[in-house]
C-alpha cells in the first residue's frame, strides 16, 4: 500500500473537552501511534477523523484568510 500521509496540519493542541487534537482531530493514542500503524490502520483513523468532523458539525476544509478577504472585497 502507498505511503499515507499524517493528517497533521502543525496545530497540535489537544482539545480538554472532546480530547480531540484541534488540527488533525486525532486522539493523544493516534497521534502517538500513527508511526507505527499498518495502512490499514491509518485508512480506519482517517474514516473516525472524518466521522468526527461531521458529528461536530464541521467541515475539514477551513475558510482561508485571503477567501474572507475576498468576500469583504479586499481582492478585485
Amino acid at each position: 500500500m502507498n505511503q499515507i500521509p499524517s493528517p497533521c496540519v502543525g496545530v497540535c493542541q489537544i482539545n480538554s473537552k472532546t480530547k480531540f487534537c484541534l488540527g488533525c482531530w486525532r486522539t493523544l493514542r493516534e497521534v502517538a501511534h500513527w508511526s507505527r500503524y499498518s495502512g490499514t490502520e491509518k485508512l480506519a483513523v482517517l474514516d473516525s477523523i472524518k466521522q468526527r468532523q461531521s458529528d461536530a458539525g464541521m467541515d475539514r476544509r477551513r475558510v482561508t484568510r485571503r477567501q474572507q478577504r475576498q468576500k469583504r472585497g479586499y481582492y478585485g
